[in-house]
């Protein structure tokens, strides 16, 4: 499948840093499309008791826990509208009135320890009680409510203001919400007074409840007591941290005057009973003019029970659905029903309800709800909305393909994920960056949909003309710590370090740049470790004789991933301008050896190679790439090394295309996507390493699923190769142009697959890019996949292709600070 080609223009030499436009343009935040602020509600649950509060357990379930006043919690599947049991503690409840089961928050570890916390009133005195729980290690969609343990009770004078929130804040804290204790107009002076806890904003340490964090600003030997954060406050009803800036948001409710939204700070008095909002009430105990007291960031008029009367506080908008603005506020009130949104500075009327709206509450990817004291709750939609997101539908060897038109200037950067619907199975695919420089394109590189992992190994080389680049997407809905380290290929571990990626965020870096600094000259592996589920990929990068700068595509080794002991890599080139280098990684931390063999397309051994490879270390073995006619053929690994081949072509003294092609488990059935057009043409290359000859059987499917009629037999000799573009596939001559479809390759034996696409760029120049199959037996375990990087705009373009099963679902595109954006706007 090598093929030749001539150089027509040499062009003018210059170096455009085209992979830090690819990889780093770090910053590059993409404003969304404006968007319409109009609002429908759509139902995801009826029939509740009293429902005061909704959450989720930020554990990739995508489950949402609903909180009933009377002492209940019930969980909602993703995709039902009907709820179950999940703790029953109303026996232990005072409820009536302002008083009941409250609040809800799930450890931020609670994936592991299962761990969660309620706040209630408690029988018979009308205590507040924090209290901590258990999910059940047999069934996660039931708590053990014998698990109880109380973290704090608090004393309420008074049947009214309590309060009710608790939430983990970005710091690992567990922030409680407090009223002044009840009656009016504090009667008390409880929320001035620095010795009491009503009227505050708490802050204790749910792992270790029996000291506050020493950072709260009333700790230790200062006046006041340690688990005070703010105060000043009324009743602080419901309050939330902004997921992206992690600012935290407390809408207090007034008396009769005012209703506010505080952005509150460590040590904060937020004027209460001395101020309700900004006005003054002269109440006391302070003057209005003492300095010290921190005025609302909003407010609006309390005009009495038949209007509006009780602020409930909601949250700033960073969802994925484009519902509402990005960074808006999102709260209502519960006497007048209405939701209003906080945008710039600027309140306004979202939507007039006829609800009592008790709370609002954020699903795991940001999406907003409105919960119903009636007995309902819904999601805020927005028919208005620019999508973000992108629909597929795949038929059973169908495909979906998707293009930018890279029109724009600016350059676009980010990351994707891929959703299927409930009860379809995920697709494969892969994206292919496109790179033009001056109208001609210089460069593409494939990257693969991938799952999640905790951990991986790459092949690090930094080196003159070669980089390396690493881009970490972080899809949880909370921060995640990545930790790192290089190997030389000698074995020996340095340049041990850590880096913080905010939640939907993504993070992309030479791997000799910040955040992780390895030298100017490294040859062997970089190793991550996540402690949260992220997607990652490498690039390559190789700035060529005229200083155009090549991409290709580097493996991601998972480290739970065993290795095959042999290996079979489909196809290689040496000769005629093509080398071909075969990298190995050690993914173990043990040695481990074996051989390197290149076979002929006939199955006879052209050489072997021994090779060793000390722990966790890198090698590479390059051809010669001697002779005016390209040898072909395969290569075939034993020992366990991961193995992977790099394609360089070279016409004129002058490296124009470059290529990387991980290994893949040998199996019986693959997909994989081809296309035909006048500049370019999939090819394959199939390798038996069996000790037989083998027949493999080709398939030829449109788009749409729908059988082409076109179907070929190919024998491969034992131990032998054929590579073939598309057209020189028996039968597929006839082939229209243009066309692009799915080709299903099987046989009885195990044989090893390669995809490529070749095209002629428009100095004449032949590129090659790998065009990843996915094998018809390979089980996805991960919950979503993810493109990690993507670049659109400033000469680069991006095709998306999925294929594989049929499947149908969604693409979300975001860019690196985790805003949706609208890639193909609908």
């Amino acid at each position: 499948m090598a093929r030749r080609c001539r150089l027509r223009s040499a062009g003018d030499p210059h170096r455009p840093d085209v992979f830090l436009l690819c990889l780093l343009v770090l910053g590059c935040v993409i404003p969304l499309h404006a968007q319409t602020p109009r609002i429908t509600l759509e139902q995801i649950a009826s029939g509740l008791n009293q429902p005061v509060f909704l959450t989720s357990a930020k554990d990739g379930t995508n489950r949402r826990f609903i909180v009933e006043q009377i002492g209940r919690i019930r969980v909602l599947q993703p995709g039902s509208s009907s709820s179950t049991q999940f703790l029953d503690i109303s026996s232990r409840v005072l409820f009536e009135g302002e008083r009941g089961l409250l609040g809800l928050a799930f450890h931020p570890q609670f994936s592991i320890n299962r761990r969660f916390f309620v706040n209630y009133t408690r029988r018979p005195d009308g205590a507040t009680v924090i209290a901590e729980y258990h999910a059940s290690a047999a069934n996660p969609n039931l708590a053990d409510a014998t698990t109880e343990t109380v973290l704090l009770t608090i004393s309420q004078p008074y049947e009214n203001h309590n309060g009710g929130m608790i939430e983990f804040g970005p710091d690992g804290y567990l922030y409680i919400g407090m009223g002044d204790g009840g009656s009016g107009n504090d009667p008390g002076n409880r929320a001035q007074n620095l010795t009491e806890l009503l009227g505050k904003m708490l802050r204790i340490d749910a792992d270790r409840p029996q000291s506050p964090p020493p950072t709260n600003p009333f700790f230790g030997s200062i006046s006041g007591r340690g688990e005070i954060f703010a105060y000043g406050f009324r009743n602080p009803w419901r309050f939330s941290f902004d997921r992206l800036t992690g600012q935290l948001y407390v809408a207090d409710v007034g008396q009769d005057a005012r209703e506010e939204i505080d952005i509150v700070t460590s040590g904060g008095n937020y004027g209460w009973r001395v101020f309700e909002g900004t006005r003054c009430t002269n109440l006391g105990p302070a003057s209005c003019t003492a300095p010290g007291f921190i005025p609302p960031i909003a407010e609006y008029v309390n005009t009495g029970s038949s209007g509006r009367c009780s602020i409930i506080g909601g949250y700033v908008y960073r969802g994925t659905q484009a519902n509402l603005p990005n960074g808006a506020y999102v709260y209502g009130d519960y006497c007048s029903g209405e939701i209003f949104m906080l945008k710039d500075g600027v309140q306004t009327v979202l939507l007039d309800t006829a609800f009592e709206i008790s709370s609002f509450g954020e699903d795991e990817s940001g999406e907003v709800y409105v919960v119903n004291l009636g007995g309902s709750v819904y999601r805020i939609t927005n028919p208005d909305k620019i999508t973000p997101s992108t629909l597929f539908s795949i038929a059973d060897r169908g495909g979906f393909r998707l293009s930018t038109a890279g029109s724009a200037s600016a350059l676009t950067t980010g990351y994707a994920r891929i959703q299927a619907d409930q009860g379809s199975p995920l697709p494969a695919g892969f994206a292919i960056f496109g790179y033009q420089q001056r109208g001609v394109l210089v460069s593409e590189a494939s990257i693969p949909a991938s799952p999640l992992i905790r951990s991986g190994r790459v092949f690090a080389e930094v080196n003159g003309p070669v980089n390396t680049g690493v881009a970490i997407a972080n899809p949880n809905p909370q921060d995640v710590t990545v930790s790192f380290f290089f190997t030389d290929a000698n074995g020996n571990n340095f340049g041990e370090g850590a880096t913080s990626i905010p939640a939907n965020q993504q993070i992309s870096a030479f791997l000799n740049q910040p955040p992780f600094n390895g030298s100017d000259s490294v040859f062997g592996t970089f190793t991550f470790s996540s402690a949260l589920p992220v997607s990652v990929v490498a690039l390559r990068g190789f700035t060529n004789e005229r200083g155009e700068f090549l991409l290709t595509t580097l493996p991601v080794v998972p480290l739970d991933a065993a290795g095959s002991q042999t290996m079979t890599l489909a196809h290689f080139a040496d000769g005629g301008g093509w080398t071909t280098q075969v990298v190995l990684v050690n993914a173990g931390d043990d040695p481990i050896g074996g051989t390197i063999e290149f076979l002929a397309p006939s199955g006879q051994t052209l050489r072997t190679s021994a090779y060793g490879l000390p722990p966790r270390s890198a090698m590479r073995l390059q051809t010669a790439g001697s002779g005016s006619n390209p040898q072909v053929g395969s290569v075939r690994v034993s020992g366990g090394a991961n193995s992977t081949v790099i394609f360089s072509y070279k016409a004129r003294g002058v490296t124009v295309t470059q290529a990387g092609v991980a290994g893949l488990a040998n199996g019986t059935a693959f997909r994989a996507y081809v296309e035909r057009s006048i500049a370019l043409e999939s090819g394959l290359a199939i390798a038996n390493p069996s000790a037989a000859p083998v027949t493999v059987n080709l398939d030829l499917s449109r788009l749409d699923g729908i059988s082409t009629g076109l179907s070929a037999t190919i024998n491969v000799p034992a131990n032998g190769q054929r590579a073939l573009f598309l057209t020189e596939i028996p039968n597929f001559a006839s082939l229209p142009t243009p066309f692009a479809g799915v080709l299903r390759i099987s046989s009885p034996s195990p044989i090893a697959l390669t995809s490529l696409r070749g095209r002629t760029n428009q100095r004449g120049e032949f590129l090659i890019t790998t065009t990843i199959p996915v094998d018809e037996s390979a089980a996805v375990t991960s919950s979503e996949l993810l493109f990690p990087h993507f670049a659109d705009g400033g000469g680069y373009t991006m095709q998306f292709v999925l294929f594989g099963r049929g499947s149908s679902g969604a693409i979300y595109f975001f860019n690196r600070a985790g805003g949706a954006v609208s890639l193909f706007p609908q």
